[in-house]
């Protein structure tokens, strides 16, 4: 997009290929430019609005953190459900090592 002053001193916006002073643009031309530099400018204010909406951009922010927190709260406790599986495990392999050691010795004293 260039600007261009005029004799009488009145900026011009057009497109980076808008013609030379001295040749005229198409009607067809003119239309195209003007919905190129309204796409543009409508993106600049949608950019401009999001900055300028803090109260939005808290909210996304606190969302995303939320999210970042109960993803990692679910980690937290699977972990901690894995630990407790192999305290359970482990427990479970002393009480069976636990009743065979007594097996054991119970078959022992009575032959």
């Amino acid at each position: 997009m260039t600007t261009k002053r005029t004799n009488d001193g009145i900026d011009v916006i057009g497109s980076a290929e808008a013609k030379q002073d001295n040749e005229k643009m198409s009607p067809e031309e003119l239309r195209e430019d003007i919905l190129h530099t309204r796409a543009q400018l409508a993106g600049t204010v949608d950019a401009l609005s999001y900055k300028l909406d803090v109260k939005a951009r808290a909210k996304e922010k606190a969302e995303q953190l939320r999210e970042k927190a109960q993803l990692a709260t679910g980690h937290a406790v699977d972990w901690a459900r894995t630990v407790d599986r192999k305290r359970a495990a482990a427990t479970a392999g002393g009480v069976v090592a636990g009743v065979l050691v007594l097996w054991l010795i119970k078959r022992r004293k009575h032959k």
